[in-house]
């Protein structure tokens, strides 16, 4: 019998490929639940709901807070470099 194996989520195979970063926001998650660290505004045009940014994946609570938009856009910009 030949089973298929289950076809892997493109987010599931991000997670696997990147551990440090998944290390990095769990980090995060941890110290907001914590109150270590407070959840600002877009750095970049005040909003308020926003996304924790790493420019480096060893220093897990330095974060930039970036609103979905601009998230994405310096990831664009990374990529595109």
């Amino acid at each position: 019998m030949n089973e298929a194996t289950p076809k892997q989520s493109s987010q599931a195979k991000w997670n696997q490929a990147n551990p440090k970063a998944m290390w990095a926001h769990s980090a995060v998650r941890s110290a907001l639940r914590r109150k270590l660290i407070v959840r600002g505004c877009c750095e970049v045009c005040g909003a308020e709901e926003v996304d924790a940014h790493h420019d480096d994946y060893d220093r897990p609570l330095d974060v930039s807070w970036l609103c979905r938009l601009h998230h994405r856009a310096i990831h664009k910009k990374a990529r595109a470099a």
